[in-house]
């Protein structure tokens, strides 16, 4: 069974994608090994991903809780296609069993069914929609949960300037790798 974290009977090294690329999807490893890294970090026991897309980025965020001890993660996208791909890679990485990916607008799909905190949240999709998305998990969200935002660039409708600014609860900066992507690293203060 693939493993990023390299567990014994796999021998390979954290961000390994090889299982991404037998799917048949592209993941950048590096990437791969930083999502991987900060659920570790921050010992997720629930993760939710909006953009799921087909599923790479689940896979490592979904293999960090297994490696814990198991976990939830939620994801969803608003693409059915996607959606399907998504379940056929979780299940050849051995996943099904911690990840429930939902088909459909965000703003419905992850109204119900959070119950507890929130450790980590991607944020991978439609990026107009971060904010909205954020507002609707911050709830949940627990102190020192981490944020992370693929192209959250300065049209995502705000974001940017919401997480920015510490009297919302919130510490952010712009992460330096993939310069130009949006990267957007945000932790939770209270």
């Amino acid at each position: 069974m693939w493993s990023p974290e390299g567990a014994a009977s796999a021998r390979r090294s954290p961000g390994d994608a090889g299982q991404a690329r037998r799917s048949g999807a592209r993941s950048h490893p590096a990437r791969g090994r930083f999502l991987y890294m900060c659920a570790r970090a921050c010992k997720a026991r629930c993760i939710v991903e909006f953009g799921s897309s087909m599923g790479i980025s689940t896979i490592y965020l979904a293999t960090a809780l297994r490696d814990m001890g198991g976990g939830r993660l939620i994801g969803t996208d608003l693409v059915p296609s996607k959606v399907e791909r998504a379940r056929a890679n979780v299940a050849a990485a051995g996943l099904s069993g911690i990840v429930e990916l939902r088909v459909g607008d965000a703003r419905e799909t992850l109204t119900s069914g959070i119950v507890g905190d929130i450790d980590m949240v991607l944020l991978d999709g439609a990026f107009t929609l971060y904010l909205d998305v954020l507002k609707l998990l911050e709830p949940h969200l627990k102190p020192g949960a981490i944020v992370l935002g693929e192209n959250a660039l300065e049209q995502a409708s705000g974001y940017i300037d919401y997480v920015r600014n510490p009297q919302n609860g919130y510490l952010s900066r712009s992460l330096p790798f993939e310069a130009g992507r949006g990267n957007e690293l945000t932790v939770k203060t209270g």
